[in-house]
């Protein structure tokens, strides 16, 4: 009986002709930016290329330098972008897309999207995501609140009562078909999607995130469908199940995602750019403990140099002092810095659960960050790739400094030496994250899902007790 319903149910979705139009223009719309999101993924990764070769090439062209003076020239490391990330771009256009490596220093990074303003993307706001966060559940709740609250739909149930069927099987029916119609969305944009990620040269982990992305949507949107049913069969009438619905639509998809990132920032503060920057800068002058300055180190640090070499004097000193205090500097200097950088990931990542919470109301705030981690370009995704820029510029500064210490000078001109020579074998090869990794990380995203889900169906079961005295 119940696949009879579902049947039913989908006839009556496909007959109704606002439906289909409201339907076929939200695809479109959906597939129109999703298509064009790909096609600015591959343009920006064409770039970069070619702005990560001009680099490098300028790099080379250094000829003979000083390595320390090479090391405040710095490198540039332009963010390469996830094949995901046009269905989702999350927090990229904030983040910025370029990193200035430079010794005694961890720059955040630069030329962010949202500087160029509203010029620079008529379209940023609107995204594939945000089409399936906001809008797909606004189409659901319009397919289906009328389900069994319609006047139709009264005729209709009544009938199905009288031959007997049972109010849970005319519940699960109408659930499968309101599913169908999910799941067709779904599996369009699932192919859009595919074509787009082979296009920008995807890998398998990709094609497999953008299956479970597909997949979690269509979970999200389910739990819009069993909600819709609900409160359909519970309350009196069409217009206000409308009413009702359309109301949690709007707190759960508009106002909790805008007032939960405002209100973790109040409870779990963090320090502004020019305070980090200020913090970290005072450290290093006064040492961790606050009562260690730089001279007193550097002296400790000669006196410990001349007796590990038996020598009285720098100048006896068979390798450059200058180099020594270099290389400590910066071990120092970096240690600080990576310090201060997990603090700082630590409170946002106190804030992401505080926003968590909100999901209690809103199965959005779930949703959001799942989507985000799938198609890397959510904090965790911009950590990573900056923890790894880091661990490269170490190892590229390091790398001159020893250069200075093993070339001692003996004359009053700069030490000179070929930079491109001496940081050749320092590569910089960011690894995305595995997807297991990914997945494992989100788990209470996709477990408040399933609560919701459980929550959602479980509502529209105990709704579903009253179909029989309504078509009675």
């Amino acid at each position: 009986m119940i696949p009879v319903v579902a049947h039913q149910q989908w006839r009556l979705l496909v007959r109704d002709s606002r439906l289909a139009i409201l339907g076929c223009a939200l695809l479109i719309v959906l597939l129109t930016v999703l298509a064009t999101g790909a096609a600015g993924t591959v343009a920006r990764e064409a770039e970069r290329a070619v702005a990560q070769a001009e680099e490098a090439r300028v790099w080379a062209l250094q000829g003979d330098a000083n390595p320390h003076g090479a090391a405040h020239f710095g490198r540039y490391i332009y963010k390469p972008r996830s094949p995901l990330a046009a269905l989702d771009p999350g927090l990229l256009p904030q983040l910025g897309s370029a990193l200035r490596l430079e010794a005694h220093a961890q720059n955040p990074a630069s030329i962010r999207a949202i500087d160029g303003g509203v010029a620079l993307d008529r379209f940023s706001g609107l995204t594939p995501a945000t089409m399936l966060q906001v809008l797909a559940p606004l189409l659901v709740i319009l397919a289906g609140f009328a389900a069994f609250a319609g006047d139709g739909s009264r005729a209709l149930l009544k009938q199905e009562l009288a031959s007997g069927t049972a109010p849970s099987v005319l519940l699960a029916g109408r659930l499968i078909g309101l599913a169908g119609m999910i799941l067709l969305v779904i599996a369009i944009v699932f192919a859009t999607g595919l074509v787009a990620v082979l296009v920008s040269g995807g890998a398998v982990s990709d094609v497999a995130a953008l299956l479970l992305m597909s997949a979690g949507y269509a979970f999200y949107l389910l739990i819009f469908a069993a909600l819709t049913l609900a409160a359909s069969a519970a309350l009196p009438s069409g217009r206000t199940a409308l009413v009702a619905l359309l109301t949690f639509w709007a707190v759960a998809t508009l106002f909790v995602p805008r007032i939960a990132p405002a209100i973790a920032e109040s409870l779990r503060p963090t320090l502004s750019g020019p305070a980090f920057e200020a913090a970290v800068t005072e450290e290093v002058r006064k040492g961790p403990s606050g009562h260690d300055p730089m001279d007193a180190r550097l002296e400790r640090l000669k006196a410990a140099t001349l007796k590990h070499y038996g020598v009285n004097k720098v100048e006896d000193l068979p390798v450059d002092f200058g180099g020594i205090s270099l290389l400590h500097g910066e071990a120092l200097s970096t240690s600080i810095y990576r310090r201060y950088f997990n603090a700082l990931y630590g409170g946002y990542a106190a804030q992401a659960r505080i926003a968590r919470a909100f999901a209690a109301i809103s199965p959005m705030m779930a949703m959001k960050p799942l989507s985000a981690a799938l198609a890397r370009s959510d904090q965790a995704a911009h950590r990573r790739l900056l923890e790894e820029a880091d661990r490269y510029r170490f190892d590229l500064v390091q790398r001159l400094n020893r250069d200075i210490i093993r070339n001692r000078k003996t004359l009053d001109t700069p030490y000179m030496a070929n930079v491109a020579a001496i940081t050749q074998h320092a590569r910089f090869t960011p690894r995305p994250e595995p997807l297991s990794t990914v997945v494992l990380r989100q788990l209470p995203d996709l477990a408040i899902l399933a609560t919701w889900a459980l929550f959602a169906t479980l509502l529209a079961l105990a709704a579903s007790r009253r179909l029989r005295r309504a078509g009675e």
